[in-house]
């Protein structure tokens, strides 16, 4: 399709503006380590105390710390300020990406970008390229599945792309995660990520057995590795 070349191409693109970004961070440190060393060498030379030494190191761990983040913020540098990124985003909102002339839902936000589901496709904008979508349908879907139950208090707005289950007992987590699923079920979200840790497999065994069958779920998987991993499940939902 060509939605999925461009979207292709555009990603390519962004993967090599933050490899050249990454190796000029790494040039940096790789500098600043140079520094700090000489820097260190002279002050055990003037006998100076060892908490000094230790201050210095801890900023170097900082800066590279600093380098290890991600590093699409440093595009933003080249696009002055925008009323895009300066606004206030919602996981579940939909937008238009710029620069896909495509629309989607916000799945996850970062500092200056943003991950948005595009059908079955799933890609990163940056913060500036998203705008608010303005037709008369802007609002979530309030009722996906006409057979819901009448006692259901049927959301207006989003409960959220992730529930987190960590630190409940299982028959808590459980009771927690049906409520959340009916909620972003009624909200029309296309998948949710349900966070219930590695820990000692228990209580992630225990949601995929209830996700298994589940009459709101059309598969789930493991996370990807910038997703959690095997301590996230990551469910699509039916749409009615």
């Amino acid at each position: 399709r060509e939605l999925e070349k461009r979207i292709e191409k555009i990603e390519d693109e962004r993967r090599e503006t933050l490899a050249k970004a990454r190796a000029e961070g790494e040039l940096e440190v790789a500098v600043l380590r140079s520094n700090i060393d000489a820097l260190k060498s002279q002050l055990r030379k003037a006998s100076q105390p060892l908490q000094a030494i230790k201050a210095i190191e801890e900023k170097m761990e900082k800066m590279e710390e600093k380098i290890e983040a991600p590093v699409e913020r440093r595009q933003m540098a080249d696009h002055g300020p925008s009323s895009a990124v300066d606004r206030q985003w919602s996981l579940g909102e939909r937008v238009n990406v710029r620069t896909l002339d495509a629309e989607g839902v916000v799945t996850a936000l970062g500092e200056s970008d943003a991950e948005v589901q595009i059908g079955s496709l799933r890609v990163r904008a940056r913060l500036s390229d998203l705008q608010k979508r303005q037709t008369a349908d802007d609002k979530p879907p309030t009722t996906v599945r006409q057979q819901a139950s009448s006692t259901v208090d049927r959301q207006s707005s989003s409960p959220g792309m992730e529930v987190d289950l960590r630190g409940l007992m299982s028959e808590d987590a459980l009771d927690k995660m049906e409520r959340y699923m009916e909620q972003a079920f009624l909200s029309g979200l296309p998948f949710v990520r349900i966070i219930h840790g590695k820990g000692t497999g228990k209580l992630r065994q225990a949601v995929r057995e209830a996700l298994r069958g589940h009459e709101y779920v059309k598969s789930f998987e493991e996370g990807g590795d910038k997703e959690g991993g095997e301590g996230v499940t990551v469910a699509k939902l039916k749409t009615g």
